[in-house]
């Protein structure tokens, strides 16, 4: 049974053994990836759950060419070092480390694209370091997370179920692209290839730190530092007609409580904008940002 005999869990230094270490940057002892690439205006990536910067492949190939584009791997994902810390999963926290990745870089000023839980991210950033952020998209983004946590999330037992559940379900390729599956509506967009790469980066050295780590965040509160009415830049919104993860609604609802916000619903288009539509996406990004 898979549930016995899970799937191993890659060193860490194994698992980024392909990007080069100029995608690294270095904070109190953790290997933060950052992709950077192309010159110009400084545009900020953040991805959502149980995702990478990878999806935002299709960003970097269009607007490198006039862009300078950083994309971060959030805690617990991708090729960024699991911190031991569970504070460090924590909404806030995610934050800060962004403020101070790009503060090594010598970037004080940018604009920031978040999809789901990135949005949740930069909507923090946009509240608590204004100056940073000089206006933003956010992409499929959260109105609230549930106000009542689930039973697992309240006590170490559950948690302790849960991290086996979820360690399971990494540990079956078939199941994982089945239930990541529901958030992408564009037929062929997830490849069984693709659907392998999600799963295997987050089958990383520190897994189960991550697994706690988010538990006890949204336990207590993942969203209650997420105050979206507080937000004064430039904001656009992008929602996906087809969302079954984050409703169109709830994008309305966040579109609605921000002041100078607009929002655009992408036909025919899941959770995954940057994935099923990045045309689209890249066609709204470039209008957006010479407005």
């Amino acid at each position: 049974m898979r549930f016995l005999n899970p799937a191993p869990l890659a060193p860490y230094e194994e698992a980024i053994t392909d990007s080069p270490p100029e995608d690294f940057v270095e904070i109190d002892g953790q290997s933060v990836y950052a992709r950077d690439v192309g010159s110009g205006p400084v545009i900020v990536l953040l991805h959502g759950f149980a995702s990478t910067t990878h999806s935002f492949r299709e960003i970097f190939a269009a607007l490198s060419g006039d862009f300078r584009l950083i994309g971060i791997d959030l805690n617990g994902f991708g090729k960024t070092q699991r911190p031991r810390e569970a504070t460090a999963y924590a909404i806030v926290e995610q934050a800060a480390l962004i403020v101070e990745v790009l503060s090594r870089k010598k970037i004080d000023r940018a604009v920031f694209i978040g999809h789901s839980y990135g949005a949740a991210v930069t909507a923090i950033l946009c509240e608590t370091y204004p100056g940073f952020v000089s206006r933003a998209v956010l992409i499929c983004p959260p109105s609230e997370f549930a106000q009542k946590p689930p039973w697992y999330l309240r006590n170490v037992l559950g948690m302790r179920v849960a991290y086996f559940m979820i360690r399971a379900l990494l540990s079956n390729p078939q199941k994982f692209k089945e239930v990541s599956g529901r958030a992408v509506y564009v037929e062929g967009v997830l490849t069984d290839e693709l659907a392998d790469l999600y799963r295997r980066s987050m089958l990383v050295e520190g897994f189960k730190q991550a697994c706690f780590g988010y538990g006890k965040a949204f336990a207590t509160g993942a969203a209650d530092f997420i105050h979206y009415d507080a937000i004064s830049q430039p904001v656009l919104v992008i929602a996906g007609e087809r969302d079954a993860v984050v409703s169109v609604q709830s994008c309305r609802v966040v579109a609605e409580k921000i002041s100078s916000s607009r929002l655009i619903v992408l036909p025919e288009c899941g959770h995954c904008p940057p994935e099923e539509r990045p045309e689209e996406v890249v066609t709204l990004l470039r209008a957006f940002f010479t407005e």
